[in-house]
C-alpha cells in the first residue's frame, strides 16, 4: 500500500499549496482537519475546503470542526471524503441525507510514459519561470470553465506565481506560434508527484495535445525523484489517463455546505 499513500500524501499537499498560493487565504489543520479559507467566500476545491487527516477523529468530531471554521467566517465549504479512509464520514452524511455533488477517481502511476509525437508546427517548453506559468493559466481559463471552474477562480490560485514556483511545481505548455495550446503541472511532495491543472484550448481540442503534456508532466515527476504519480481525473481526461496506464486506488468525493448550514 506504499503507493496509494504516497499518492495520497501529495494530494492533501495539493490542497496546503493551493491555499498557500492565493491572496489573502488562511490554512488550519485543526484537530485532525484541514481546512482551506480562500480568496473568495464561495465552496469549492482549493477555495474553502476541509478534509479530515486523522482518521482516528471521528467523522461527527471532524465534520463539527469544520462546521464551526467555517461558520465563525460566514463562508459555505466543501467537505471532502476519500472511498478509502472516509467511509464512516460518507455513511454519517448518507444517514442525515446529505450526499456528493461529484466525485473523482484517484489514479496512480509508477512508471515513466513514452513521449507523444506532437502536430506539425506544436513544440513544448518546460514550466521554469513566471512566463511559462502565465501562460499554462491562460490556457486553463479556457479549458476549466467547461468543468464549472471560472476562469476568475483558475487565476485566483496563481496571483502569486512566485510562490507556485517555489513549491517544486514544473510541467510543460505546448505552443504553436507562439500561442499556449495546452499545459500540465506537476507537483512533487517528497516521494511522490502529482499531475494537476491538465488543459487544452477550447480550439485546440483532439490534437492530442492534453496527452502529450500529460506524459511529459508525469515524466518530470519522476525525473525528480518521484517513486509515484498521482492525479484525479475529471470526467474529461478519464479516458485519457486510462489508456496512459493510470489505475485507480481511490476515489474522492465532495459534498457542498452554504452559508445557512454552516451558520
Amino acid at each position: 500500500m506504499i503507493g496509494p499513500q504516497l499518492a495520497d500524501e501529495n494530494l492533501v499537499e495539493s490542497f496546503r499549496m493551493h491555499g498557500r498560493w492565493q491572496e489573502p487565504a488562511e490554512v488550519c489543520e485543526q484537530d485532525g482537519v484541514l481546512m482551506v479559507a480562500g480568496s473568495t467566500s464561495r465552496p469549492g476545491l482549493y477555495r474553502n475546503c476541509a478534509m479530515r487527516l486523522d482518521s482516528s477523529v471521528s467523522a461527527g468530531r471532524a465534520f463539527e470542526r469544520a462546521m464551526k471554521f467555517f461558520g465563525s467566517r460566514e463562508r459555505g465549504f466543501a467537505l471532502l471524503t476519500r472511498k478509502r479512509l472516509d467511509e464512516d464520514m460518507d455513511s454519517l452524511l448518507a444517514d442525515a441525507g446529505i450526499f456528493p455533488r461529484g466525485s473523482s477517481p484517484c489514479m496512480i502511476i509508477n512508471r515513466e510514459l513514452e513521449a507523444a509525437p506532437l502536430p506539425k508546427g506544436v513544440y513544448t517548453v518546460p514550466i521554469e519561470g513566471e512566463s511559462q506559468l502565465r501562460d499554462s493559466v491562460q490556457v486553463n481559463m479556457d479549458a476549466y470553465p467547461r468543468l464549472g471552474v471560472s476562469a476568475a477562480d483558475v487565476a485566483s490560485f496563481f496571483v502569486n506565481g512566485d510562490r507556485v514556483l517555489k513549491d517544486n511545481v514544473s510541467g510543460v505548455v505546448a505552443y504553436k506560434d507562439g500561442v499556449p495550446l495546452a499545459t500540465a503541472l506537476t507537483y512533487v511532495t517528497g516521494s511522490s508527484a502529482g499531475v494537476y491543472w491538465v488543459g487544452t484550448l477550447t480550439a485546440a481540442e483532439r490534437q492530442g495535445l492534453a496527452g502529450a503534456c500529460t506524459r511529459l508532466a508525469v515524466n518530470a515527476g519522476f525525473e525528480r525523484g518521484a517513486r509515484v504519480v498521482t492525479l484525479q481525473a475529471s470526467p474529461f481526461g478519464l479516458p485519457l489517463y486510462q489508456r496512459l496506464g493510470f489505475r485507480n486506488y481511490d476515489g474522492l468525493s465532495f459534498y457542498t455546505f452554504g452559508r445557512s448550514q454552516v451558520s
